[in-house]
């Protein structure tokens, strides 16, 4: 059995604050916690799609245009 499914993973999100504009990450163990910003303090804050990388695929990078791979823009295997 994996940690996820024994329940042993530490819930990380990512967060913009509109307040400051400042990105951060942040340990929410509650969904009745409310975040504030690590920066500033301000709770106007909107919790970001994370993006994840998975070791072991086709290609483990990211493909941006200009990551030099020399491949067509979606064609890395990533996008």
């Amino acid at each position: 059995m994996g940690a996820y499914q024994q329940g042993n993973f530490m819930p990380l999100f990512d967060f913009h604050c509109s307040a400051c504009g400042k990105d951060f990450e942040l340990l929410v163990r509650s969904t009745k916690e409310k975040p504030a910003c690590t920066h500033c303090a301000s709770e106007q804050v909107e919790k970001q799609l994370a993006l994840v990388a998975v070791k072991g695929l086709k290609s483990d990078h990211v493909h941006t245009g200009s990551c030099g791979c020399g491949k067509a823009p979606g064609s890395c295997g990533a996008n």
